[in-house]
């Protein structure tokens, strides 16, 4: 399930964020959390519902003139990847702001990529439950 940040939350998110190369560093990782604070940065955390427990989170930009969110990283616990969660943030966030046209970095390219397939074969299959072929 995904939950907007709070700060309740940001022990939780610097040890998500800590996963990412980049937020290794500890100034970096205090610069991102800042940025999520003055809400320059949005983020949203995904909560596992049998355990209660954060187990990742998304970071993007949003831009409301244009529509347009940008993907910054996603984290996950390493207890919980393989189980396809990356595509459950993405979904959520898509759900969250059905508007606005995702886009990411080029580092989360490839991972937009293979959701945004998954996505489409996801719906056309479901167009084609739709169809009643016993009239035609």
């Amino acid at each position: 399930m995904l939950v907007p940040f709070t700060s309740n939350n940001e022990k939780v998110v610097m040890g998500l964020l800590s996963y990412i190369e980049e937020f290794k560093d500890y100034e970096l990782l205090t610069e991102e959390i800042q940025k999520i604070k003055d809400g320059k940065r949005h983020l949203y955390l995904w909560k596992d519902e049998e355990t209660d427990n954060m187990v990742g989170l998304i970071g993007f930009d949003l831009d409301s003139d244009d529509d347009t969110i940008v993907i910054r990283y996603l984290s996950l616990n390493p207890s919980f990847r393989e189980e396809g969660l990356s595509y459950d943030l993405l979904t959520g966030v898509r759900n969250e702001f059905p508007t606005f046209t995702i886009t990411g970095s080029i580092k989360m390219a490839p991972l937009l990529n293979k959701w945004a397939h998954k996505r489409n074969i996801t719906q056309e299959l479901e167009a084609l439950r739709d169809i009643d072929f016993d009239k035609e």
